[in-house]
């Protein structure tokens, strides 16, 4: 890395479960524009590649074309296709790259992912996705094609390969699908100021969202940086000089020290601008330390006081700005 990231401390990374199968990721901090180049690059990884698996065939007895409907079951075939386009698995080494499995079912009653019983080297992680109902006292038999991949398999690669391959399985109905367990990944950039002379940097957050909670979106994300640090590796020439006077390793940045009274897990989002502030009080909090509306609200009036540029007038400023937010100070 740089060696401007001595300026700006030792690069950190902040988890946060947002809510179930949501986490951001908050890294603090980058020299400026960073946040836009690493951002834009692991979301792209996140949403196109992701090894996970999905069912990409189906068997169902005397079932020779999507429209068919089986005997006691409200749904066609195509409907209960398109419902099994949603299942997805954990998978992981010791998974097969694909593999048939068997079910049976009995109703009346509504069947979900949930309700069948899949193989041990895979994991189901949504098992609330409905499937089809049957509406008769009767029994139906079919299998599932469950692969494990990275991209999007469309029906004409299905097609061309079941045409290739010796295997090929007489009445096996295909399922275009593709294998990622993201939902979705957005991300911001923060410019936070250094202090009060103008220098800057960024702040990266960035929120994936899983489609179900049973998926580890660290794993997820590890997964796409390694990819990245991979491919970056590519422009790395041997035979070409780099000056190392400017880089330094990130073993070699100092930590930066952290304020026991915040709780380890919060993170600082707020910056201080955008409190309705004069560019003096603005400095002076700037000058002391605080740069986050956050830092603000562990203060007490007295502590202000306390700080050189920081009087009664400029107290009431900040009092005023924070009601604006609906905070305030500590006490």
């Amino acid at each position: 890395m740089l060696d401007i990231q001595k300026q700006i401390w030792k690069v950190k990374i902040l988890t946060k479960e947002v809510s179930p199968g949501v986490t951001r990721f908050t890294v603090e901090f980058l020299p400026r524009w960073f946040g836009y180049t690493l951002g834009n690059a692991l979301r792209r990884l996140l949403l196109g590649y992701w090894y996970g698996g999905a069912i990409t065939g189906l068997k169902w007895e005397w079932a020779d074309h999507e429209y068919f409907v089986p005997e006691g079951v409200r749904e066609s075939v195509l409907d209960i296709m398109l419902n099994l386009k949603k299942v997805r698995f954990k998978v992981d080494e010791n998974t097969p790259r694909q593999q048939w499995i068997s079910h049976k079912t009995k109703g009346p009653g509504k069947v979900y992912a949930g309700d069948l019983k899949w193989p041990a080297n895979i994991e189901l992680v949504t098992p609330d996705v409905y499937l089809f109902e049957i509406t008769d006292k009767v029994s139906t038999e079919f299998e599932v094609r469950v692969e494990k991949d990275y991209r999007y398999f469309s029906l004409d690669y299905l097609k061309k390969r079941e045409e290739e391959s010796e295997d090929s399985t007489i009445w096996s109905l295909l399922i275009d699908n593709d294998f990622r367990l993201v939902e979705y990944v957005k991300y911001e950039i923060e410019e936070v100021v250094e202090d009060f002379i103008g220098t800057s940097k960024d702040r990266l957050i960035i929120e994936v969202g899983a489609v179900s909670d049973k998926v580890d979106l660290k794993q997820v994300v590890s997964f796409a940086a390694h990819q990245l640090v991979e491919y970056a590796s590519v422009f790395v020439f041997d035979d070409n000089y780099v000056d190392h006077t400017v880089v330094v390793e990130h073993s070699d940045v100092e930590e930066r020290e952290v304020t026991k009274s915040v709780n380890e897990t919060e993170v600082k989002v707020t910056p201080i601008e955008v409190l309705a502030l004069s560019e003096r009080t603005r400095n002076s909090l700037l000058k002391n330390g605080i740069l986050y509306v956050e830092d603000l609200e562990q203060k007490t009036k007295s502590e202000l006081l306390s700080m050189k540029g920081i009087g009664k007038k400029a107290l009431d400023e900040i009092v005023d700005s924070l009601k604006t937010l609906d905070k305030g100070l500590k006490g």
